[in-house]
């Protein structure tokens, strides 16, 4: 059975080499990978024609730039079978990630979406982090419904079923960058099943592109807008538009909107901290973090704490690893 891969791309030149080379060399071998370029400036869509030229199994589309979310939905509207894997083109596939996510599937056929574990690297594909994402039992999902918790989990580790995503409306480009948060709580309302394997199959990139302050800050505020959504939908009430939370957030108190800034910008220095150590860049690294504790001081020390450890760990059992 033949599945499809979506990948959309745009500016994407310096990973995705990486990224379709990493697609091409699965375990499975019966895929489409089907990309569409969203108008970009760069060599990306050279670079995927040359891929194609050498592979029948690559599919590459071309459009004007329309944004992420309207990009995937073409791609997914393009593909041939009704599972369609996300990836996007500055992660790294593992060789085996459709083998064990369809292994998954087989077991879990009542799924509608399935993401997995990752690694998180650096520009030059160094390991990082690890995902710390659960999810992986239909009760942990139940409990966040019922406490009106948002679902999310690593949106290129996922596979799809087409047909349950198209007939929910598919993405929502007003809510990039975190488009596919709105996603999944929509689909996971409607009563569709979704879980997290607990496998690591993917290495998802974080570099100055997908990690830039500004953006990070517009994902918060739009996580905080779909969060609004979601209530109100379950409270059967109308959704507010991108302009009409702005308006509704300014009628919050203003001490609680400082806080929640705050709280938003001590993770993004934090975040950014972690990606400037890991390319060595560390004068940055200090910058950042001094901003993130002094903003949330007990919550980011813990945090440092807590990565300290997971790294140390991680040097010790490279150290014992056979060469």
């Amino acid at each position: 059975m033949t599945v499809s891969v979506v990948m959309p791309t745009y500016n994407a030149e310096a990973f995705l080499h990486e990224a379709i080379t990493s697609v091409l060399r699965q375990t499975v071998t019966d895929f489409e990978l089907i990309v569409v370029d969203d108008g970009s400036t760069d060599g990306s869509l050279a670079i995927v024609q040359s891929h194609a030229q050498n592979d029948p199994r690559i599919k590459v589309f071309s459009q004007p730039n329309v944004g992420t979310a309207v990009t995937l939905n073409r791609a997914i509207d393009l593909a041939s079978s009704d599972r369609v894997f996300i990836m996007h083109a500055d992660d790294v596939m593992h060789a085996n990630r459709l083998e064990r996510q369809l292994a998954f599937l087989e077991v879990h056929p009542e799924l509608a979406v399935a993401s997995s574990l990752v690694n998180h690297i650096d520009e030059k594909g160094r390991v990082i982090g690890q995902d710390n994402s659960f999810l992986f039992t239909h009760e942990e999902i139940e409990e966040k419904i019922q406490l009106n918790k948002l679902i999310g989990f690593n949106h290129p580790a996922v596979v799809l079923r087409k047909s349950v995503v198209q007939a929910a409306g598919g993405y929502r480009q007003e809510f990039w960058p975190a488009e596919d948060i709105d996603l999944w709580n929509r689909l996971a309302e409607q009563g569709h099943k979704i879980l997290v394997q607990p496998e690591i199959l993917l290495d998802y990139r974080i570099h100055g592109g997908s990690a830039s302050i500004s953006r990070a800050h517009l994902t918060r505020k739009k996580v905080r807008w779909l969060r609004e959504c979601m209530l109100r939908r379950r409270r059967n009430e109308p959704e507010l538009t991108w302009d009409q939370f702005l308006a509704f957030r300014r009628q919050t108190p203003l001490r609680r909107r400082i806080n929640e800034e705050r709280v938003d910008f001590s993770q993004i220095f934090y975040k950014a901290a972690v990606g400037h150590f890991a390319g060595r860049r560390y004068i940055r690294t200090v910058g950042n973090a001094t901003l993130a504790v002094l903003l949330r001081p007990r919550y980011i020390l813990s945090e440092m704490i807590t990565k300290s450890k997971w790294r140390m760990k991680s040097l010790k059992n490279k150290r014992k690893s056979p060469l």
